[in-house]
């Protein structure tokens, strides 16, 4: 072994390999073959091409390098080698080209180093720091290219580390985002910035078996020399969303609940009328109605006639089926802007607003009474009921108990009237 031999065989942290003219291998280094896991038996007189990728053979990268070393003398560059075995990783390549006295070239010498175990030895803290992370963190190259990985990564995606590097970054999303990606990712090199978790992206990662996972994503730039590199954190949100979904689901019931609550606080249970306080609410509001020039709203006060009776003969349970029959017809033979409420017991108020005059009102309140008065059948029964109004016209400004009370006193004037009549004040 010759003294260059040995000094060669020393440079054990680089594959240092020997071509010929055509590019074959003529000398190996221990160095060569930890870095690339062949023997010398191997590899003398094989092409240097044995240790590109497959795509990078087809397209002839071996042959190119040497071109462009032995017209430059000495080329360096940064590509994807493979080791014995198929596993990829990304190299910092040196090629040089051999002459002699004649100038002409004899052979090349090729250096290769493996850039991520130069990273390792460079920042040995931070990635210490990659193999703690709880979340799966790669290390990508310009090219899209994942040149690192953790344990973490291995086990959200399911993937051996070794089939992982090497590998675009696109493989690890679904179909769907990959072509949009390759240009979110080239834009990300051009101007790099740091991106936290948290974002309202709404990220999607691709495991081997093919199922989705929802995941959040932070981006750091990682300049190592003169190349850039990033790093990405990938966290499972399964948990986290599922959560959010209930948070959500929780608020739409309690929303749901919250207006079920405002709404029986409004609506009689019975009937499905707004309720007494409701009708009040509402006549309050029309008579301070500044806009209302004079008396148009109506008002009609009804109290069902001989409802006693009706309970007594026939039961509570027909008699509520009475109520809500009566309150179901009112409401057909009014306006959707006009107000049907439930006072109390059999009494029920209907405000009636921009009618004009106590005519028109009279005439809403006899429609009223007809339609009452037909016939309930229940069950096979047929039962009857009618029911006696007071109409009348409020002034804007009045007091509710002065409106209140006129209304009232008219229907107990149409009671007064023998029932089942409709009298106005």
């Amino acid at each position: 072994m010759t003294d260059s031999d040995v000094m060669l065989d020393a440079v054990t942290d680089r594959g240092i390999v020997k071509l010929d003219a055509d590019g074959n291998v003529t000398q190996w280094s221990a160095g060569a073959q930890a870095l690339l896991g062949y023997s010398e038996e191997q590899v003398l007189g094989q092409s240097a091409s044995l240790f590109h990728t497959p795509a990078d053979r087809a397209a002839g990268m071996a042959e190119r390098e040497l071109v462009q070393a032995e017209q430059q003398d000495c080329v360096e560059f940064e590509g994807w080698r493979v080791r014995e075995g198929g596993n990829q990783f990304r190299a910092a390549v040196t090629v040089s080209s051999v002459r002699d006295d004649a100038g002409s070239v004899t052979g090349f010498v090729k250096v290769m180093r493996d850039l991520a175990a130069d990273q390792r030895r460079a920042h040995p803290i931070f990635f210490e720091l990659l193999k703690a992370a709880p979340d799966a963190m790669v290390i990508v190259a310009p090219d899209g290219r994942i040149t690192m990985a953790n344990a973490q990564t291995d086990l959200l995606f399911g993937y051996p580390r070794e089939e992982l590097i090497g590998s675009h970054l696109e493989m690890l999303m679904p179909e769907r985002f990959r072509r949009k990606h390759v240009g979110h990712r080239a834009d990300y090199f051009a101007d790099p910035a740091r991106r936290q978790m948290g974002g309202t992206l709404n990220l999607w990662a691709l495991r081997r078996d093919g199922t989705e996972v929802p995941v959040d994503i932070s981006l750091s730039p990682l300049p190592s020399g003169r190349t850039l590199y990033v790093s990405a954190a990938i966290r499972d949100v399964t948990e986290r969303r599922e959560y959010e979904s209930r948070l959500r689901r929780q608020r739409e019931e309690l929303k749901k609940s919250q207006r079920k609550l405002q709404r029986l606080a409004r609506i009689d249970a019975l009937t499905g009328l707004v309720n007494h306080a409701e009708t009040i609410a509402r006549l309050e509001a029309a008579l301070q109605d500044k806009r209302v020039p004079g008396p148009d709203l109506g008002v009609l006060f009804c109290d069902a006639d001989h409802f006693k009776a009706i309970n007594d003969t026939w039961g509570h349970t027909v008699g509520d089926v009475v109520l809500s029959t009566i309150g179901e017809r009112m409401r057909n033979c009014v306006r959707d802007s006009d107000t049907v409420g439930r006072m109390g017991g059999d009494e029920m108020m209907i405000l009636l607003p921009d009618v004009h005059g106590i005519d028109e009102v009279v005439g809403v309140a006899e429609k009223i009474r007809r339609c009452v008065a037909e016939p309930i059948i229940h069950l096979g029964d047929t039962i009857y009921a009618t029911v006696s109004i007071g109409a009348t016209l409020a002034v804007p400004g009045e007091s509710v108990p002065t409106m209140t009370a006129r209304a009232d006193a008219a229907m107990y004037k149409a009671k007064e009237n023998g029932r089942n009549t409709v009298t106005a004040i």
